[in-house]
This record gives structure tokens, sequence and C-alpha cells, in this order.
């Protein structure tokens, strides 16, 4: 009897052991760092970038969406610089102290419950395919940056649906018809040919 139970204590032991092994052996998921949601997170120096991604729009433009949030005492401009079809290119925003600025496509959509400022961010001469990672780098005033792969995602999720930028409309000039001005109207009649009379 009293081997049985000797053998049941060390058979649970023994899988109590195993069993918390596991936990060294495989990583718990929770316990990893990863985006829960479409965008990317990055820091550079006091401003905390978080979910940003692109949203593709027509003629090579992309609304930036995302958070930058300013954990430092002073306003902060952040710098963003990304590669265009024309060359380098570059936007400047500011960070509140203390405060969060959210970049969208068009502030006035934003929900009214969305703290801090708002600023709208749309990207030229954007060449990238939608499900592809387009490179953009955040650089502060104090000279910290990140560069990061934004995902290029489309408009086809309800979700984003509202995010899509639409181009800027050229302005095409008006011909306007101009009209004679009673003064520039010739007021001299014509001078009659005199004529040669022949006697008879």
């Amino acid at each position: 009897m009293k081997m049985r139970v000797a053998a049941s204590i060390a058979v649970t032991v023994l899988t109590a052991t195993v069993l918390a092994g596991c936990q060294f052996v495989t990583p718990q998921q929770t316990a990893r760092s990863y985006t829960p949601s479409d965008g990317v997170n990055g820091t550079a120096g006091d401003v905390a970038i978080r979910n940003v991604f692109l949203v593709d729009g027509t003629e090579d433009t992309a609304s930036l969406i995302g958070v930058l949030a300013n954990n430092g005492d002073s306003q902060t401009s952040v710098t963003l610089q990304w590669t265009s079809t024309a060359g380098p290119e570059t936007r400047s925003v500011q960070v509140p102290a203390g405060g969060i600025l959210s970049m969208t496509t068009d502030p006035s959509k934003l929900d009214t419950s969305v703290p801090g400022d708002s600023s709208a961010i749309v990207l030229d001469g954007v060449d990238a395919t939608p499900g592809a990672l387009f490179p953009v780098t955040f650089s502060t005033s104090g000279g910290q940056s990140s560069s990061l792969r934004l995902p290029v995602l489309t408009g086809s999720f309800s979700e984003y649906a509202t995010l899509v930028p639409t181009p800027t409309p050229t302005p095409t000039p008006t011909r306007t018809k101009r009209t004679p001005s009673p003064d520039a109207t010739d007021s001299l009649a014509p001078t009659p040919t005199p004529t040669d009379t022949l006697a008879g």
C-alpha cells in the first residue's frame, strides 16, 4: 500500500515538473510584444508612433493613418520623410507637449470622442502596391528618428472606406467673352466720294 502511495506521489511530482517545464521550452504568446492591429509601432525620442499605415488612393497618393504621442514636456516637431516618384519628400507636423496627434485623411470625419489634435496627412508620389510595405522615416526636432515599413491598405475594407484620399481637382482656366465697348466703335460717317459733273 505504501509503495502504491509513494509511486502515485512520484508520478504526480514528475507530471507537474514536466508540465512546468513546458513554459520554459514554449514561449507564452501573451508575453510577446506584438501589434494587435493593421498598423506598425515605433519610437523616435519622446514621441511614440502607434498603429501607422497607409491607405492607397488614386494618382499615387496615400493617406497616412495613425497616432503620434508626445511624452515630452515641450511641443515637438516630427518630420515625415519618404521617397516619391519625383524624389525625396518631407512633411512636418507638430505634436503638443504631453499630447497626441491623430493623422488621418479628413479630421472632420474623426469621432468626437477621439482626444488630442488631428491633422490631414496625404503623401504624394507613393508608388506602392496594396499589400506591400512602404518605407517612411519619422524624425523629431531632437534628432531622433525611426524608420518604419508601413503596410499599404485599400478602401475595400468598410472601416477604411472613408480614409481613401481623393485627388485635389485642378482648376481649369475659363475663357471670358469680350464684348466691344461703345467707346471703341468708329463714330465717323463715311465721306462721300466726289463725282465729276460733265457739261453737256
